[in-house]
């Protein structure tokens, strides 16, 4: 299993057609209105393409700027496909607590190829006031 991308999202959704739903995907930038804050969830997508048929192990880890763990979550894949093609490998964790700005690093370890590091980075946005209409009356 060879890793290809990591997909960012609020929540990853099953089809009833075995679709995969990517909801509220981002860049590599997540931007909050304030921290800490608590999501419902933060989906990460891995897509990987199969070298061969059987069962594959992954695990994936996500560690906040200071080193503290989100995420350390491991499965196995059964893929009976043909070799070559592409797997998608979702992920959800939730809730999931982001407490300060900056790098989140994505640790992915896909059956016994190396470690693959990814990151996204956790900015708070800053907040435009509205401006204050005044009233005439009529």
């Amino acid at each position: 299993m060879v890793f290809e991308s990591l997909v960012v999202c609020d929540d990853i959704r099953f089809e009833s057609n075995g679709k995969l739903l990517f909801v509220g995907v981002y860049s590599d930038i997540v931007q909050v209105v304030k921290l800490p804050l608590q999501l419902r969830s933060l989906g990460l997508a891995i897509k990987a393409r199969a070298m061969g048929k059987g069962k594959f192990t992954f695990s994936v880890i996500v560690t906040d700027p200071q080193g503290n763990s989100l995420l350390d979550a491991n499965g196995e894949l059964n893929y009976e496909g043909e070799p070559g093609r592409i797997v998608w490998l979702p992920v959800v964790m939730g809730p999931a607590l982001l407490t300060t700005e900056g790098t989140y690093a994505v640790r992915i370890v896909l059956a016994d190829s190396a470690a693959v590091n990814e990151t996204f980075l956790v900015r708070k946005a800053a907040v435009q006031e509205a401006p204050l209409l005044q009233a005439r009356p009529n």
